[in-house]
């Protein structure tokens, strides 16, 4: 009996240790396997969402709030479009037939530029309609008239020994003398060698010349295709490259913020 015992306790302290082994060796792989494989974030599927919506990030409000349009400025920004293009026909400057003389005509943002040759000289004509000033309407107008807008340009005569700059604009007169509105005056006259810098030549006020050297400046670019119907054609033109950029402004202005 006593010898059965010993041999039933040794049987039984094999065992044991062959199952403690066994668990603790599982354990150990277990752990192995967790910390070996990379961490994987659990996805908490509910009734509603679909398995592949639960890794969509919602949007917040203030994202959705960034996201719509504006509609009072959309409508504000129509309502102008309406408004300008019903206050005349839109010309295409730089698309349409719209000429001046012999110049030829090349048209860049909101800038036109002229130019021809005339003998060994090269004319340009530069004009740019932003900061244009706008021409008040007469007092006793009891119409609302659309506004009109009066812009500068330069003149430039080019020759071997240098070129003349004439810096010009349209009247800004009184009321009373406004019929000649649609001519240019110069302000300023400059000539600038070779090589200079426009920047650093040497610029004076046209109005303080002698009125003989006044009479003769003006005479001089009236022969060379500069005169009065010159200055017509160049303020009709300026007027409709200004209508024309402002409206596609609006329209440019729309789209984006739509």
């Amino acid at each position: 009996t006593l010898l059965y015992t010993i041999k039933f306790e040794q049987a039984m302290n094999s065992v044991l240790r062959t199952v403690s082994r066994s668990s603790v060796g599982g354990l150990v792989k277990r752990a192995c396997s967790r910390v070996s494989q990379p961490h994987r974030p659990q996805c908490h599927v509910s009734t509603v969402l679909q398995p592949n919506q639960c890794q969509q990030p919602h949007q917040s409000a203030t994202q959705l709030r960034f996201m719509s349009t504006d509609p009072s400025l959309t409508s504000a920004l129509n309502n102008e479009i309406l408004h300008e293009e019903g206050n005349g026909e839109l010309v295409d400057v730089q698309g349409s037939n719209l000429q001046i003389g012999d110049f030829a005509k090349s048209v860049e943002g909101a800038s036109i530029v002229l130019t021809k040759q005339h003998g060994d000289e090269t004319i340009r004509v530069e004009l740019n309609v932003n900061h244009m000033t706008e021409l008040a309407p007469a007092e006793d107008d009891p119409e609302e008239t659309p506004p009109q807008y009066l812009p500068s340009f330069k003149i430039e005569v080019t020759r071997r020994q240098g070129k003349l700059v004439f810096n010009c604009n349209y009247h800004m007169a009184a009321e009373a003398q406004l019929e000649n509105t649609d001519q240019y005056v110069i302000s300023e006259v400059s000539y600038v060698a070779p090589g200079q810098s426009e920047e650093l030549a040497f610029t004076t006020d046209f109005g303080n010349l002698d009125y003989t050297l006044i009479e003769e400046f003006e005479k001089y670019l009236s022969r060379r295709g500069l005169g009065s119907d010159f200055s017509l054609a160049l303020f009709e033109m300026s007027s409709a490259f200004e209508h024309q950029n402002y409206v596609q402004f609006l329209k440019n202005v729309r789209d984006f913020v739509n």
